[in-house]
């Protein structure tokens, strides 16, 4: 997984630039992967949701949440309990 994160190109994906911060996707997503228990996994939804795959405050929704969506959805699969609550909560 952490392989095909590091893969994508996140800056070449479009976005608002004052909004979308493409290098909070990947580490981010690294993150979430990675993570082992909820502080982890909550430090790592907040990089994504504050400007890496959405905008919180806005409620804007980014193209990269496209690409990541296969990603967040294997993390449901195979992370930690933490991680997978948060990736169904990005998704």
């Amino acid at each position: 997984m952490l392989n095909a994160i590091g893969a994508v190109d996140w800056g070449a994906l479009p976005g608002p630039a004052l909004r979308y911060e493409p290098d909070r996707v990947a580490v981010g997503l690294r993150a979430l992967a990675t993570a082992t228990g909820p502080v982890q996994a909550a430090d790592a939804g907040t990089l994504l949701a504050g400007g890496g795959l959405v905008h919180d405050h806005s409620g804007e929704v980014f193209p990269a949440a496209v690409t990541a969506a296969p990603l967040l959805l294997a993390i449901v699969r195979h992370g930690h309990p933490s991680a997978g609550a948060t990736a169904l909560g990005l998704l």
